[in-house]
């Protein structure tokens, strides 16, 4: 859900290291009205009882990608995002192993370490496997307690698939896990959360001049208005409002994937 904070104040970079692509995802889809709407009825209905918490969940899911987890008491939770399995290969899924592949194992549950959340979902369990440097996103289809191979699917993402893969053997080594593959730079990282702050801002109604006098340079405040329709700082701002828009209309769906 965008931030009870006002829009002007700057973003807090404390803790964002860790933010992944999937982090930013859910930033815009949550900015959406829309969603917004939806996602309040789902936890309506999870209260009065119509509906389990994961078949809320799964329905916002197919419908949008991505979406919190509708667990009422933790509404909001970045932390219990769920995003379709295809939509990004950091995702790691496990499925049932071949016949005869002698060596392949039941999935020891207790060694997945710390756990946020464990959804069902489309003949899926999803884990939400806790790790300061970067969640991890665990999908199992069929039975945990039957061996278990892991998915990598033939295509362009299957370094970051490896990736990810290596993280889930190094937590079940007990071994830190490491960075995530598909974490933002420091300079995307300040942009989308700039973006987020634009979107924020337009919501509580502000200008776009207000918006670049924050976001960008208190000096157009003083612009005449010849100065300000023809300044840098007003394209900059049709452009992130352009862009910002259209990343939380539902291009959003390429950050997960890394794009």
């Amino acid at each position: 859900m965008p931030s009870d904070e006002d829009w002007r104040t700057p973003a807090d970079e404390a803790g964002n290291d860790a933010l992944q692509y999937s982090d930013i995802a859910i930033g815009y889809v949550s900015r959406h009205p829309r969603y917004q709407a939806e996602y309040r009825r789902a936890l309506g209905r999870v209260r009065r009882g119509t509906v389990s918490a994961d078949d809320a969940t799964a329905t916002l899911v197919r419908r949008w990608g991505i979406s919190f987890h509708a667990a009422p008491a933790s509404a909001f939770d970045p932390r219990l995002a769920v995003m379709r399995p295809e939509l990004s290969p950091s995702n790691i899924v496990l499925a049932p192993a071949l016949p005869g592949f002698r060596w392949a194992q039941p999935l020891d549950v207790l060694a997945l370490g710390p756990i946020r959340a464990r959804v069902s979902f489309d003949g899926f369990v999803h884990f939400i496997l806790a790790d300061p440097e970067g969640d991890e996103h665990l999908w199992i289809a069929g039975e945990i307690d039957h061996p278990l191979a892991l998915m990598l699917p033939y295509g362009p993402y299957q370094r970051t698939q490896m990736a990810a893969a290596e993280r889930l053997r190094r937590r079940l080594c007990g071994i830190p896990s490491g960075p995530p593959a598909l974490r933002l730079s420091p300079s995307r990282r300040i942009h989308h959360l700039t973006l987020f702050r634009l979107l924020d801002g337009r919501r509580a109604g502000a200008t776009q001049r207000e918006l670049a006098a924050v976001l960008i340079g208190d000096a157009v405040r003083d612009y005449n208005a010849a100065d300000w329709t023809e300044s840098k700082e007003r394209k900059r701002i049709r452009r992130w409002s352009a862009e910002a828009a259209e990343l939380m209309q539902g291009g959003y769906l390429r950050l997960l994937g890394g794009g």
